[in-house]
């Protein structure tokens, strides 16, 4: 059995930007921050901070993620 060819750690052709996310692992948390709010109260000004917060991050990093991929 013959040992593949070693690859580089960096391949800056498919390189993204600093700080992205692939689009599978983006859209992966979205998912889960969705989940872990799914059942928050309307009612608790907390728990709504905490819903709007982590949906705002997981969506921010879904669309760069997914402008990154589309090259823009």
């Amino acid at each position: 059995m013959s040992t593949p060819a070693p690859r580089p750690l960096r391949d800056p052709a498919h390189e993204l930007p600093p700080g992205t996310l692939s689009p599978d692992i983006a859209l992966q948390l979205a998912r889960e921050a969705l989940a872990k709010h799914e059942h928050a109260d309307v009612r608790e000004q907390v728990a709504m901070y905490f819903a709007a917060s982590d949906l705002q991050y997981a969506l921010r990093g879904l669309i760069v993620a997914l402008d990154a991929e589309a090259g823009r």
